[in-house]
């Protein structure tokens, strides 16, 4: 049994690397592929005609490399499959489209406060289905990653605790069996590393922690390339770190938790008090200048503060490669970078300012990590 169980990890690990290989060269001989992963040349074979039968590699005939024998050409693929993509917060709802490159074929955000409704899981199906109405290859989907605030069971399609949604134990199931499609539910931190991960390939060898800052505030752990979920699938709650004794009370059940001064939500009510407004958005914090102001920066020095604390924490328990701040502040990240960076690095532990940055994608990451969840399912159900 073992010996059984040895060989079909040695064939996935084969598989996975010649993937790698072809997703990152556009054409390639099954020579060069032998060649340079240092695999045997049957069993390149063997893969490359599996893929061959899925499409996920074409025949484009023969090489003109090789003058003293021909050798066949082949072609990566990556509109052979999609996957859907769909981030869930309080205030609006996302949906991609991705091919296994991780291209975006369609992309929609719909702003809307939905989560007062209890049938919101209908509301995203039915949003599902228009997003999906004209895309001709639906048959070539191979599943739904869902990326949610909170605590989430995939095994049970469960999301157990949406402590900012005020759910609890919320079945998602409906989805798959609607669509005839797997879903993977994730929490949005994780799906944030994941998509960290698939999106800037310097990472693979590092140690990182992706903090998503939206509604809520985690961290998605990775450590030696590896998803971090602890026991319980509950590690990561970076937003429930406790930055200030007897603060402000969490829906948690705690107080003075850091997602109640870094969210997004916290940081829009800070400057509604400061200003005296209402209905007041995350981006107009920074479109009508209120961040630029004595009062705004004022404010936005007490959320470094916060913020800082917790990022040192985070440190100073994992010795980490990387901490890479992701969500919408990413894309103002000139107003409290420096700040941050003199909070973080004041002690004699930590003087690597390069280990902190700012994602380039925006509050993107956690919506392409879910898209990318069920491809790493996809050669173990396609061989």
């Amino acid at each position: 049994m073992k010996d059984v169980i040895y060989q079909k990890k040695e064939k996935m690990k084969n598989i996975n690397r010649v993937y790698q290989f072809i997703s990152q060269n556009k054409f390639f001989t099954k020579k060069e592929i032998a060649d340079s992963l240092d695999i045997s040349f049957p069993t390149v074979a063997k893969i490359i005609n599996l893929l061959l039968d899925k499409k996920i590699v074409i025949d484009k005939g023969y090489s003109d490399n090789n003058i003293k024998r021909k050798a066949s050409l082949y072609e990566y693929n990556p509109n052979s499959f999609y996957s859907i993509g769909i981030k869930i917060e309080l205030s609006s709802v996302s949906f991609i489209l991705i091919n296994l490159n991780g291209d975006e074929i369609k992309k929609t955000v719909i702003i809307k406060n939905f989560f007062n409704d209890e049938n919101f899981v209908f509301y995203i199906m039915e949003e599902l289905k228009l997003f999906l109405k004209n895309f001709p290859y639906q048959n070539l989907i191979t599943g739904i990653g869902i990326s949610l605030s909170g605590i989430v069971d995939n095994k049970s399609k469960i999301l157990k605790i949406g402590t900012n949604f005020n759910l609890f134990e919320k079945n998602m199931e409906i989805i798959e069996n609607t669509f005839s499609l797997p879903i993977y539910l994730i929490n949005e931190a994780n799906a944030g590393a994941i998509g960290e991960f698939f999106l800037n390939r310097t990472l693979k060898e590092q140690n990182i922690v992706f903090i998503s800052i939206d509604s809520g505030v985690g961290a998605g752990i990775v450590i030696d390339g590896n998803l971090y979920k602890g026991h319980s699938s509950k590690a990561g709650e970076f937003g429930h770190f406790t930055v200030e004794n007897h603060g402000k009370k969490c829906n948690c059940g705690n107080e003075g938790c850091l997602e109640m001064y870094c969210s997004n939500r916290a940081l829009v009510k800070a400057f509604e008090k400061e200003f005296n407004l209402s209905n007041l958005s995350f981006i107009e914090i920074f479109s009508k200048n209120l961040a630029d102001t004595e009062k705004g920066k004022g404010i936005l020095e007490k959320y470094t503060d916060y913020l800082a604390s917790g990022i040192r924490n985070l440190l100073f328990l994992l010795d980490l490669d990387r901490v890479i701040i992701g969500g919408l502040i990413s894309n103002y990240s000139h107003y409290i970078k420096e700040s941050l960076e003199k909070k973080v690095f004041n002690n004699i532990f930590f003087e690597d300012k390069s280990i902190l940055e700012f994602s380039k994608y925006g509050d993107f990451s956690n919506l392409i990590g879910a898209a990318f969840l069920p491809f790493n399912d996809l050669f173990i159900h396609l061989f």
